[in-house]
């Protein structure tokens, strides 16, 4: 049986930056029953730049979780791009640069990545545009990912 474990990067301290945590508080709350889904990441415990490469470890050396060749990791993460791509999701094979709307990088590995752009670096969107459009976005994806 294939395992999926869901990464849901960001912060809860940053309105821009909230959307995977938001994300995963809504994938933790929908697949607690199923065994063969884990979700890491949620607005009580955040994955985030400073923690993630002590996260990754934790993930790969968890006898229980089995990470190998049968499961899927999948990222999800909000990105900073242009006006007209604000609210635009991308999904792709393979990991993802962490990091990089702060100037830093660090490559997380996963089976598949899911970013969705959600604010504009030059010119930042005010908290409450930013605010709900994270949750209506998060709700969006967190539906179609648990319908799929």
């Amino acid at each position: 049986m294939e395992q999926y474990v869901f990464v849901c990067i960001g912060t809860n301290k940053v309105i821009s930056d909230s959307f995977g945590p938001r994300v995963g508080e809504k994938l933790k709350d929908s697949f607690k029953d199923i065994s063969n889904i884990k979700v890491f990441g949620t607005m009580k415990e955040p994955i985030h730049f400073k923690n993630a490469k002590k996260v990754l470890m934790q993930l790969e050396n968890d006898e229980r979780l089995k990470i190998d060749e049968y499961s899927k990791t999948i990222l999800i993460d909000s990105a900073i791009d242009k006006d007209k791509k604000i609210g635009t999701t991308y999904v792709s094979h393979g990991g993802t640069e962490i990091g990089k709307a702060y100037g830093k990088s660090f490559y997380f590995p996963a089976y598949l990545s899911i970013k969705t752009v959600v604010s504009n670096k030059q010119k930042m969107l005010n908290i409450n545009q930013v605010d709900l459009l994270a949750q209506n976005v998060a709700n969006k994806i967190a539906k179609v990912i648990y319908e799929w």
